[in-house]
């Protein structure tokens, strides 16, 4: 930006703001305590540095300061919520979760939630170094032997904050890591605004996060460094003497003005002008601060914004409360306004620093987030620890104020502008102006709809209780508002509800009521919306004069992901021969527990209740291999659900791990272990009777874990495994029909049958009904999830080519993320399965995995050349229910596998009983994969399992 360009036509605006801080879980928090003057600075108890790994000796040590300004709940993230696995989580730098969050909600602050908004938002951002990564992660069993892996890497490294902050939240802007020591979020604020005005995106996002790892630990004093030796930072105070660590993270939406205002956006303060420079050589040395290089950049971002210098009144200062430091930026801060002709006639300074220590990375966002709220609310709080100015700073105040208790200014503010200089000699200097005043608006009367949405029913109820407490404190909030920006800058989620108030009071007793329990009365205009669908704008009430207001966003669900280093310990793969029994048992224990992060795992707990899935499943089997020597397949522990089960089986297995072999291995004699975990009980029930899966085409089980966790059917609930087999080995539909239902009646001699089955896996359970009702058992009913009717697949054809340029697209649906969702990857035809994994694949994953990979592409490609050749010849007796796809399968699958479309109702075709078919969510891949689907999926699971 230059001085033509500045100005309010080409200004950029904070609309939205987010943060986690010392002492304070939110902006308004850290605001009322920047008031009551609360230093969130504490002493450490010798306990706590214990616990935090310190040393006694250390601790004891004369010149060991046991104080910091440590950040509530590092250890929490809502994984769940922004589809995060749970073991990268765990794995993950708490300050790339901790950016991630704030990011969302600082644009749920905005109104502007990355799904609701029509154009490009960009993220501009800053982190420490991961001391998480150095201290524990490193210190741990998790850190290869080989060095640090591409998942421990993309998890830690600030290279990846923001780039995976903008592949979380879906954002198609710039996403740009900024590093310039202390200064980097303010200088990212100043790339944010650049690219935004320069039309690189219409949303910017700029912030800064740091965290250090242990929280409760101090430091060591050294005369002469820049750490305090009490634990106080006395920011221009005669008694300064040096700063003290903080953590926290803090995050800013700019927008440029003239689509704030035609968005009826909140806006708190203008950026009217930005500069960053460096020092160059010309200091002591490379860690000291330059008054020139400070001197040049307060007045270049004051020229650029075009106002005076005497209309700014407060200054956050950079104020690290060092005896060379505070001097020199005060006397460079009275040149650089000198210069502009009139200085200011009274300007306060400032510092957060002295109320929550040095943030790093993030110290430049907090410092601007204070002056917003300064410009916002027009009070300057006051400033801990200050008594009397220090001799050097005292002659330059003719102009300037520090007050230790909070001020009104006289008049209003005009101008406030805020500084952050980086170790190392990169300056920045943002100058603010007040926001625009506020046209008196008509307040509609009548009702109006609030519309609330969450993730679930539970979410809902606490959305609706924050939703509530927050309006009872804020009693200027007009009701159009409300409703304005519920309707408008909220993400649509699956729970919801709408409400109907004529006033806020009346809103709050109804917020009341929902948060108890109640259910609101139908609304017929929000009877489309509450069922999933658009809402008419209309049926919101009188918003014409309406604005964003701040309101609570989506509530969080945290959970711990940890890494306890003194759980662990590093050791490479195990070149030993195979463990004896109790070393065995052993070694299971330690890898599972540890990937599952459940140390108190016990023997027979279920996996799947603690959230394993397929990716972590591929890693637990590899370090099986790498750990015990022995050659267990994905395949094989695919069946297996506890401790004991996986000590079973690997217990007959014998001969070292042959890491080059294919994952599909031969089909295991009757009677081994290997061979019962085809049939593998995946649900205790507490009623009599049994309820038979029949797995999908690629052969596992892992979707009917997670069905099972959905339904309330009491029965116990099996599900088989496709038995492997080398590529090509093709089995019939009868083939499998026939091992299966030998499985089956081993544990159910007799019927009746219950037999279900998703995709390939319903139409083998009808060839399984027909063989037992051939052999004279009942079957009751066959329940089938989104199978295609045989007509679909009988005399189609597909060659090679055609299911190789099927499947990216294939594992774009099952694991989305990890691959394109277009079969068109590359101009070149593939030649091979493994070919198209290194062309869809990254380096995150590992040859284990894409072995995997290989193995459920040729089990998925037979089992569908084996549907092409099979029709049923026994109509069935018993009764079948489809649980059909509300939504189209993906045509592009369809077409390369010359699968026909076809109603499911063309069942009734091959059985004399009742044929029901009922509509689900989603589509053939989503209903079962997605978490909303899945619990409908699940209810309507229960109902076809009952009588009719």
């Amino acid at each position: 930006m230059n001085e033509e360009t500045s100005g309010q036509d080409m200004a950029a605006v904070v609309v939205g703001m987010a943060g986690r801080f010392p002492g304070a879980g939110s902006v308004s928090e850290l605001w009322q305590n920047l008031l009551n003057g609360k230093r969130a600075v504490r002493r450490f108890t010798a306990e706590e540095l214990r616990e935090a790994g310190v040393p006694d000796d250390l601790a004891q040590h004369p010149s060991y300061v046991p104080m910091a300004a440590a950040l509530e709940d590092i250890d929490l993230f809502d994984a769940e919520f922004f589809n995060v696995p749970s073991r990268e989580a765990q794995l993950s730098d708490p300050q790339h979760r901790l950016f991630l969050e704030t990011c969302w909600a600082a644009l749920e602050d905005a109104g502007h939630p990355p799904g609701r908004f029509d154009g490009r938002i960009g993220v501009f951002g800053s982190s420490s170094i991961s001391t998480y990564l150095l201290g524990l992660i490193a210190g741990g069993e998790e850190l290869p032997p080989d060095g640090i892996s591409y998942p421990l890497l993309l998890g830690n490294d600030k290279d990846f904050l923001c780039t995976k902050t903008a592949h979380r939240l879906g954002l198609t802007g710039p996403a740009v890591t900024v590093q310039t020591a202390c200064s980097s979020s303010l200088v990212a604020v100043h790339l944010a605004t650049q690219s935004l005005l320069a039309g690189e995106c219409d949303i910017a996002l700029a912030g800064g996060v740091s965290i250090t790892v242990p929280q409760q630990a101090g430091y060591l004093y050294r005369e002469g460094g820049i750490l305090s030796p009490d634990g106080r930072c006395r920011v221009f105070d005669a008694s300064a003497n040096g700063t003290v660590r903080g953590s926290g993270c803090g995050v800013v939406v700019l927008r440029r003005l003239d689509d704030a205002i035609a968005d009826r956006d909140r806006v708190s303060a203008v950026i009217r002008g930005s500069a960053v420079n460096n020092d160059g050589a010309d200091k002591v040395g490379f860690t000291a601060p330059s008054a020139a290089g400070q001197v040049e950049v307060i007045r270049e971002a004051v020229a650029v914004s075009g106002l005076p210098a005497s209309a700014i009144g407060y200054v956050e200062a950079h104020g690290t409360g060092t005896s060379l430091g505070d001097p020199i930026e005060v006397r460079a801060l009275a040149t650089a306004h000198a210069a502009d002709g009139e200085p200011p006639k009274e300007c306060h300074l400032g510092s957060i620093k002295a109320n929550l220590g040095h943030l790093d990375a993030a110290a430049g966002v907090t410092g601007l987030i204070k002056t917003v709220l300064v410009l916002r609310e027009q009070a300057i709080p006051g400033q801990p620890d200050f008594t009397t100015p220090g001799p050097a700073i005292e002659a330059h105040l003719d102009n300037y104020r520090i007050s230790a208790e909070p001020v009104r200014p006289a008049s209003p503010l005009q101008a406030a502008a805020v500084s952050s200089f980086g170790l190392g000699g990169t300056n920045a200097h943002v100058v603010l102006a007040a926001p625009p005043a506020v046209d008196e608006r008509h307040a509609p009367a009548g009702t109006h709809l609030v519309l609330l949405s969450a993730r679930d029913t539970e979410a809902l109820a606490t959305l609706a209780e924050e939703l509530r407490d927050h309006l009872t404190a804020q009693t200027y909030t007009r009701l159009d508002d409300i409703a304005f920006t519920l309707a408008n800058g909220r993400t649509d989620f699956a729970a919801r509800a709408a409400l109907r108030p004529r006033s806020v009071p009346e809103l709050i007793g109804q917020l009341g009521e929902l948060a108890s329990g109640g259910t609101p009365p139908d609304d017929p205009a929000a009877a489309g919306w509450l069922a999933g669908g658009p809402l008419d704008p209309q049926s919101v009430g009188d918003c014409s004069h309406a604005r964003r207001v701040a309101l609570p966003g989506h509530p969080m669900r945290r959970r711990q992901h940890w890494i306890d280093v003194q759980h662990t310990h590093r050791s490479g793969p195990s070149t030993q021969p195979p463990a004896s029994a109790p070393q065995l048992a052993e070694q299971v224990r330690e890898v599972i527990t540890r990937m599952l992060d459940a140390p108190e795992l016990g023997p027979d707990d279920d996996f799947y209740d603690r959230g394993l899935d397929s990716m972590r499943a591929v890693e637990i089997v590899t370090l099986l291999r790498d750990t015990t020597g022995l050659p267990l397949s994905f395949e094989e522990f695919d069946g297996l659900r506890t401790l004991s089960a996986v000590v079973e089986h690997m217990s007959g297995l014998s001969g070292p791990a042959d890491g080059a072999s294919s994952p599909v291995r031969a089909a295991p004699a009757a009677g081994t272990a290997a061979h019962r975990h085809l049939l593998s009980k995946i649900r205790e029930g507490s009623a009599p009777g049994h309820v038979f899966m029949v797995p999908p085409a690629g052969g596992t089980i892992a979707a009917y874990i997670d069905l099972s966790r959905r339904m309330s059917d009491e029965r116990t609930l099996w599900a088989l495994t496709h038995p492997s087999g080398q590529p090509g080995q093709h089995r019939s539909i009868r083939d499998l029909a026939r091992l299966y239902t030998g499985l089956v009646r081993e544990v159910q001699p007799h019927g009746p049958y219950l037999l279900a089955g998703y995709s390939f896996g319903g139409s083998v359970a009808l060839e399984m009904a027909a063989e037992l009702e051939r052999d004279g058992e009942d079957v009751e009913r066959v329940v089938m999830l989104d199978s295609h009717p045989p007509e679909a697949y009988i005399g189609g054809a597909a060659d090679d080519a055609a299911f190789l340029a099927a499947f990216p697209t294939l594992i774009g649906q099952i694991l989305p993320g990890s691959a394109p969702e277009t079969a068109d990857v590359d101009t070149a035809a593939p030649r091979s399965v493994e070919e198209i994994l290194e062309r869809i694949g990254d380096d995150t994953w590992s040859e284990a995995m894409k072995a995997e990979l290989a193995g459920f592409f040729h089990t998925w490609r037979d089992n569908h050349e084996a549907l092409k050749r099979w029709f049923p010849d026994w109509l069935l007796t018993g009764d079948i229910v489809v649980l059909a796809a509300e939504q189209e399968e993906n045509q592009a699958i369809m077409r390369a596998l010359d699968i026909r479309k076809t109603e499911r109702a063309l069942w009734a075709r091959h059985s004399s009983g009742r044929v029901e078919v009922l509509q689900v969510p989603g589509d053939h891949y989503s209903m079962i994969r997605n978490p909303e689907n899945l619990r409908h999926l699940g209810a309507a699971f229960d109902r076809a399992l009952r009588p009719a």
